[in-house]
C-alpha cells in the first residue's frame, strides 16, 4: 500500500495515476490498482444545492473514511470493490454508477486528507508527501476548476483562501514530518514515480 498526500493541486493524483500506469505496463513490477479519496466524499443528496455549497469539503468529516477502510480491507483480502463515483458539480454520489476496482499486489491511495486519517500510517507501507509551492498549487487549481467544474478564477481564489489553504495547514501539512518519503510536485512525474518505486524496493 502506497498512500500519497499533499495540498490540493500538489500533483498527488497525477503521480498516483502514473505510478499505477507504470506498474501495470512493466512486467518486472507488481500490478497495481488505484483508490482515490475523492470518491469517498459523503453523499449530500439530502441537502439543497445552497446547503451543499456551504459544506467545507476540506475537513476530514467530509470524507466517509469508514467505507474507504472497508474497501481497502476487502482489497487486501483479494476481493473486488465497487467504489462510489462522486459528482463534484452537484456534490452527490451518482447512485446509478460505481467503479469496479480489482485487487492487486500494489494498492495506490491518494487524497488531500489522508494525513488527517488516523489509520493511514497503519495501513500504508509507504506514506508519500508531495511538496509543492502553494502558489503553484493555487494556479493548478484555478486551471483545473475552471476547465473541469466551470468555476471562475475569483471563486477559486476565494475558495482557496477561505477553505482549501486553511484546511491544508490545519489537517495535512504536518503529514510531511511523518511521511516515509517526501517528493517534489514540480519535478518530472516519471522521476517522482521512480523515487516511490525505489522506496518500495528498500
Amino acid at each position: 500500500m502506497v498512500a500519497i498526500t499533499g495540498a490540493s493541486g500538489s500533483g498527488k493524483s497525477t503521480i498516483a495515476r502514473a505510478l499505477v500506469d507504470r506498474s501495470n505496463a512493466n512486467e518486472a513490477l507488481a500490478n497495481a490498482c488505484l483508490i482515490s479519496q475523492d470518491a469517498y466524499y459523503r453523499d449530500l443528496a439530502h441537502m439543497s444545492p445552497s446547503q451543499r455549497e456551504a459544506v467545507d469539503f476540506d475537513r476530514p468529516e467530509a470524507v466517509e473514511f469508514e467505507l474507504l477502510a472497508m474497501h481497502i480491507d476487502e482489497l487486501r483480502q483479494g476481493q473486488a470493490v465497487q467504489t462510489p463515483c462522486y459528482d463534484f458539480t452537484r456534490h452527490i454520489r451518482r447512485p446509478e454508477q460505481t467503479e469496479t476496482v480489482q485487487p492487486a499486489p500494489l494498492v495506490v491511495l491518494d487524497g488531500l486528507l489522508l494525513g488527517a486519517w488516523s489509520e493511514v500510517g497503519a495501513i500504508s507501507d509507504v506514506l508519500v508527501f508531495v511538496e509543492t509551492p502553494l502558489e503553484v498549487c493555487l494556479q493548478r487549481r484555478i486551471a483545473r476548476d475552471g476547465h473541469d467544474r466551470g468555476r471562475s478564477e475569483d471563486s477559486v481564489r476565494d475558495f482557496w483562501e477561505t477553505r482549501a489553504l486553511p484546511a491544508f495547514l490545519d489537517w495535512s501539512a504536518e503529514t510531511r514530518s511523518r511521511a516515509d518519503l517526501v517528493v517534489q510536485g514540480t519535478d518530472a512525474t516519471e522521476l517522482v514515480v521512480g523515487q516511490i518505486l525505489d522506496a518500495l524496493g528498500d
